[in-house]
């Protein structure tokens, strides 16, 4: 059995990296666990972490605190939405995500073990 404490009371005692100074992803302050072919944690930051795209599967969020602009880009058209405690979004498959929190973000994830890729550039400029 697998258990964590994500009560509001633990979320907000988890501290939010500054990713500008780390200049890498994050680690969960409640380490990662696989979930059939997921790897899980909790995300807890500031800034903006790199663009993900995920060809094995869809990638689960669930905003525990604070808030992010997950922007999104398809095959024709570029999509972001704001996205606050309680929201829990999909990320389709084979798309480009970014999350950008200025002033912090906190949530638990779901993404796929295999077929990730990671770039700090945008991708709709390349």
């Amino acid at each position: 059995m697998i258990l964590h404490d994500l009560s509001p009371q633990a979320v907000r005692a988890m501290t939010q990296v500054d990713l500008a100074s780390l200049g890498r992803e994050p680690d969960s302050p409640i380490g990662q666990f696989p979930f059939h072919e997921c790897v899980c944690g909790v995300a807890a930051f500031r800034g903006r972490p790199p663009w993900e795209h995920h060809s094995a599967g869809d990638e689960l969020l669930f905003v525990l605190a604070g808030e992010s602009t997950l922007t999104i880009v398809g095959q024709e058209r570029r999509t972001a939405s704001k996205l606050t405690p309680g929201q829990l979004v999909v990320v389709p498959q084979g798309h480009w995500h970014s999350n950008d929190a200025p002033n912090g973000v906190t949530f638990l994830y779901m993404t796929p073990a295999q077929g990730n890729k990671h770039s700090w550039d945008d991708p709709t400029s390349r």
